[in-house]
């Protein structure tokens, strides 16, 4: 008997001891259960808001957030780019010289001297034909395929702002109407007037002293400004011109795209239309044959 008391006064403590364990585990795994449930759903998914579940979570190469990363980056790659193409030569990588500066139709600059260098080097090749095709390509390149001559690189004027940055001056080109600085971020155009055509009448000497007083003043105005006053209202001081005859300086990739095609499609025209008129010119120079004497035959038998 004393053996028994002395066992169940031993045991029962222990016993006791083991339930309440047993109980308080239960409780803990009920309650993890319940978060895992509120935060999971309990049916394999996962709560976006709650990324310490997802896999690479903060890794953005591991996750969506790598497109968004490479989107940002290709667009702040971009704006340097076209940042330093507005302040260097498309051809030397130079600095560019905007009192002397040239654009072509798809809104590249090079500074004047270059461009002209590079045309009579290209020209030079193509005559003596003296140079592989790998540099026959380079030559073109310096310019491009949508320069064909002189004709085809506009004279851009700039109005310049004098700035002072620890004792050294520079002039960055600016918006002659907003003041907004063109730093190839800001879309900005420049304006080629449409030439005299002779068919249109006589001119005066008022016409030759306007054309020579646009001809100095600044061409590059910005989008904004060209927005806000109207390409009507900018006829009398920078025209005639229209919407066509505007180039969009160092633009961004897809509207260079645009352009390309839409100077493509201009060029196939101009080329079409050429073909067109030269055939008429032919076909005007070759006499019809009401108009041709009939040679007369002598009757020599007499």
């Amino acid at each position: 008997i004393c053996y028994s008391m002395l066992l169940s006064a031993f045991c029962l403590p222990i016993a006791q001891i083991v339930h309440r364990e047993e109980n308080s585990i239960k409780q803990r795994t009920t309650k993890q259960f319940v978060i895992h449930i509120h935060k999971m759903g309990g049916d394999g998914g996962v709560i976006a808001s709650d990324r310490r579940y997802m896999r690479g979570a903060g890794q953005a190469d591991n996750t969506g957030d790598s497109k968004r990363a490479s989107k940002a980056a290709i667009a702040e790659a971009e704006r340097e780019a076209q940042q330093q193409a507005m302040t260097t030569c498309a051809i030397t990588g130079g600095e560019l010289d905007y009192k002397n500066v040239v654009v072509c139709p798809f809104g590249r600059l090079y500074n004047r001297e270059a461009a002209v260098e590079a045309l009579l080097r290209r020209k030079t090749k193509t005559k003596n034909n003296a140079t592989d095709r790998g540099n026959e390509d380079a030559l073109v390149e310096e310019l491009g395929w949508q320069v064909r001559g002189l004709k085809d690189l506009y004279p851009a004027r700039f109005q310049l702002l004098k700035k002072v940055s620890n004792g050294i001056v520079t002039h960055v080109p600016i918006c002659p109407i907003t003041s907004v600085e063109l730093n190839g971020i800001q879309p900005a155009y420049l304006i080629v007037r449409e030439k005299y055509n002779k068919k249109r009448g006589r001119r005066n000497d008022d016409d030759d002293h306007d054309d020579d007083v646009r001809e100095t003043i600044p061409n590059v105005l910005s989008e904004k400004a060209i927005k806000e006053m109207g390409i009507d209202a900018l006829q009398e001081e920078y025209g005639p011109f229209q919407q066509n005859d505007m180039i969009r300086l160092v633009p961004s990739a897809i509207t260079l795209s645009e352009i390309k095609d839409k100077f493509k499609a201009k060029w196939e025209s101009e080329k079409t239309s050429k073909k067109k008129r030269k055939k008429e010119a032919k076909n005007s120079e070759k006499p019809e044959d009401d108009d041709v004497p009939k040679r007369l035959r002598l009757d020599t038998s007499s």
